[in-house]
């Protein structure tokens, strides 16, 4: 037993060294290490729980467990570097991106990643099975850390459908424009872990290989005779709306003050959304960052939001006595609107890692 228990520990260990290096110059927060996050207090909003750390706009108000004598007000508006909009003459709050942290220490609760807890039926077929009849499009997004690609659908067979969607959608007659193919580097139980939370969470549609255009054969890339490979994909459902940085409400704000109450509105909905699923599934969604939350929005109201990206890395299993508060105290302070702000301005995207003895990157 002791054996077993030094082997998980030192697997974490490895684990999370292989996937919290953080990338010089990309200021994004990232929780560090399997150890106890220092919690922010929540309190009782009426409707739900309110962090004590979420800030607002023009004026915050720091509401005090009933202990306290009274709660503290500051004036003082929050600081964007960076963003034209704020005042130069700002003077940074505790709130601010400047002085809010950029590191995360993972709450107690948290057991370890999510493909630690894959069992051997787990991976039995996830991948063998040759998938026909369908055709892609143009990529949806770019190359990605641990995929070749996300690719939009121009068309499927009467027979793909037939196969691969659920009942209850095939009878509303499905079009393309609700897929969304991963195109895969490789197999490992990140991807396998991927495949068996997509399930359980109602966003996966099919997995295996798929014989693909890679390029061509001739002088240029796409000149003579194509080249074909076979690759690993799944197939999922497009989950309706968009960014929220690409919402023609957030596009259309000039002031930093509506922007930051659109960023407050999801990220509302957002730990939410996090909190059911993790009381219901056993597992914690913890890249919660701006592309993988699709807003559906009037404007700048928020109608609601989808969580997308399901791969291993932060997605975590998590202690059967997490308690509601627990989840609200944790996700209300790691993405807080600082943390959505700082990604705002400075993007998600990291920078290219220098090749050791080369003077390029």
């Amino acid at each position: 037993m002791h054996l077993r228990i030094t082997l998980l520990t030192a697997g974490l260990a490895l684990w999370n060294i292989a996937f919290t290096i953080s990338v010089p110059g990309i200021p994004l927060a990232r929780e560090t290490d399997f150890e106890l996050e220092e919690q922010a207090l929540v309190y009782d909003g009426g409707a739900g729980q309110i962090p004590i750390m979420e800030p607002s706009l023009v004026a915050f108000t720091v509401p005090l467990p009933p202990s306290t004598p009274s709660p503290k007000t500051s004036t003082e508006p929050l600081s964007s570097p960076g963003s034209p909009i704020t005042p130069a003459s700002a003077t940074p709050s505790p709130l601010s991106i400047d002085t809010y942290p950029k590191s995360f220490k993972l709450p107690e609760w948290v057991i370890a990643p999510y493909p630690l807890s894959l069992k051997n039926e787990d991976r039995v077929n996830v991948f063998e099975t040759m998938i026909e009849g369908i055709t892609l499009a143009s990529k949806h997004s770019p190359l990605g850390n641990n995929n070749a690609g996300i690719y939009s659908v121009a068309s499927f067979t009467p027979s793909f459908a037939q196969e691969y969607f659920p009942r209850n959608i095939v009878s509303l007659n499905p079009d393309p424009s609700r897929l969304l193919v991963k195109v895969l580097k490789d197999v490992d139980d990140d991807v396998i872990a991927e495949v068996k939370a997509l399930k359980i969470v109602g966003q996966f549609l099919a997995s295996g290989r798929m014989r693909l255009q890679v390029g061509n054969a001739g002088a240029g890339d796409w000149d003579g005779e194509p080249i074909y490979e076979i690759k690993p994909v799944i197939v999922m459902l497009k989950m309706p709306g968009q960014a929220l940085t690409s919402t023609p409400g957030f596009i259309a704000a000039k002031d930093m003050e509506t922007k930051r109450q659109m960023m407050s509105d999801v990220l509302t909905m957002m730990c939410d959304k996090v909190g059911e699923m993790a009381l219901e599934y056993g597992f914690v969604h913890r890249d919660n960052i701006i592309p993988n939350v699709m807003v559906i929005a009037d404007g700048t109201t928020i109608i609601d939001i989808n969580i997308i990206d399901w791969g291993g890395k932060y997605l975590s299993t998590i202690r059967d006595d997490v308690t509601w508060d627990d989840l609200m105290a944790w996700c209300h302070r790691r993405w807080a609107v600082p943390v959505w702000e700082r990604g705002y301005i400075y993007g998600y995207i990291p920078l290219p890692v220098p090749v050791p003895g080369s003077t390029t990157v």
